[in-house]
C-alpha cells in the first residue's frame, strides 16, 4: 500500500472536511510517495514519540494532535523544530486526526461510553451528517441500566480510565443514571450536557471559572486519560483496516502532569491523571 492509500484510508475513517474551522487535520509534513509497511500511532507527535516510531522503522506516523494548530517555519529551537527535523530526515509521512476524529461518534471517540455500557448513546453536540446520513458531532450521552450511588460510580470511571485522582466540581447528585461525557477540552459542553438531563458530566481541562459556575457534577479525568487509550483503540481499527503485510503499533504517550499527594511525594504514570 502506497503512502497516497494510507492517507485516503485514513480520510475515509476521519474525514478532514468534517473537522473544525479553527483546526489543522490532515498531513502534516509530507513524505514521498513509497511503498508503506509500518504504520506508528500515537497522541501526540512529540520528539520522544517520534524518535520511538522512527526507531521501530515507521514509514508513516499518525497522531491525533496536530503538529501546529496554524501552519509555521520553525522559527526557533524546540520541540516543534525537532519533531520537523526527525520526519523531514527520515523522509516519512506525519499525519493528524484531531477533531475530523472526535466528530465520528460511532467510532471510539465514544470508547468510554461503550465501556460504561451506556444505552441509548447519542450525539451530545451534533454538528453535521455524513454522506450516509450518520450524525456526526462532539460528546455522546446515554444511560446506565440502573442507577448507581455517586461514589460507585466514579470509582467505576476511574478504573476504566486508569485515573487514581479525578477532580469532581459542582454539585454531586446522590445517585447516577444519565452520563454525559466529551474527550479531551470538553468543559464549553457542560451545559448542553445538564441541558439534556445529564446527572454527570465527564471531560478533561475543566478550568477554574467553568468549575465555580458548573450547574451538575463534572468529572476531570484529564486530557490524556480519554484520548490517549482513543488512539490506542483507533489503532487497532487502522490495523484491522489497512492490509495485510502492513505492522501498525501504538506508541504509548506521556502525560504531562504529575501530583503531589501527601506523605507520597510526587507521582505520575502512563495512564490516567496518575
Amino acid at each position: 500500500m502506497k503512502t497516497s492509500n494510507v492517507i485516503s484510508l485514513i480520510e475515509t475513517l476521519a474525514p478532514s472536511g468534517f473537522a473544525a474551522s479553527w483546526d489543522n487535520c490532515g498531513v502534516q509534513v509530507a513524505g514521498p510517495e513509497k511503498e508503506i509497511r509500518k504504520v506508528a500511532v500515537a497522541l501526540d507527535p512529540l520528539p520522544q514519540v517520534v524518535s520511538d516510531a522512527l526507531e521501530w522503522g515507521a514509514d508513516f506516523i499518525l497522531t491525533h494532535h496536530p503538529l501546529a494548530i496554524d501552519q509555521k517555519l520553525p522559527a526557533e529551537l524546540g520541540w516543534f523544530r525537532d519533531v520537523m527535523k526527525q520526519v523531514l530526515c527520515a523522509d516519512v509521512t506525519l499525519c493528524a486526526a484531531h477533531t475530523s476524529l472526535d466528530v465520528q461518534f460511532r467510532g471510539v471517540v465514544s470508547w468510554l461510553g461503550r465501556e460504561l455500557e451506556l444505552s441509548e448513546l447519542k450525539v451530545l453536540d451534533p454538528v453535521a451528517k455524513d454522506d450516509s446520513g450518520e450524525i456526526l458531532g462532539y460528546g455522546c450521552i446515554g444511560d446506565l441500566e440502573s442507577a448507581l450511588p455517586f461514589e460507585d460510580f466514579v470509582e467505576r470511571v476511574a478504573q476504566a480510565t486508569g485515573c487514581e485522582v479525578v477532580a469532581l466540581c459542582g454539585p454531586a447528585p446522590e445517585k447516577v443514571r444519565r452520563v454525559a461525557m466529551c474527550p479531551g477540552s470538553g468543559s464549553s459542553f457542560m451545559s448542553k450536557a445538564f441541558a439534556q438531563g445529564a446527572d454527570v458530566f465527564i471531560t478533561g481541562d475543566v478550568k477554574y471559572h467553568p468549575a465555580q459556575e458548573s450547574v451538575g457534577a463534572v468529572l476531570d479525568v484529564g486530557h490524556f486519560s480519554l484520548e490517549e487509550e482513543m488512539m490506542r483503540r483507533f489503532s487497532v481499527v487502522l490495523g484491522q483496516k489497512l492490509e495485510n503485510g502492513i505492522e501498525v503499533k501504538f506508541f504509548n504517550g506521556h502525560n504531562p502532569f504529575a501530583y503531589h499527594l501527601l506523605g507520597k511525594g510526587v507521582c505520575k504514570s502512563s495512564a490516567g491523571l496518575l
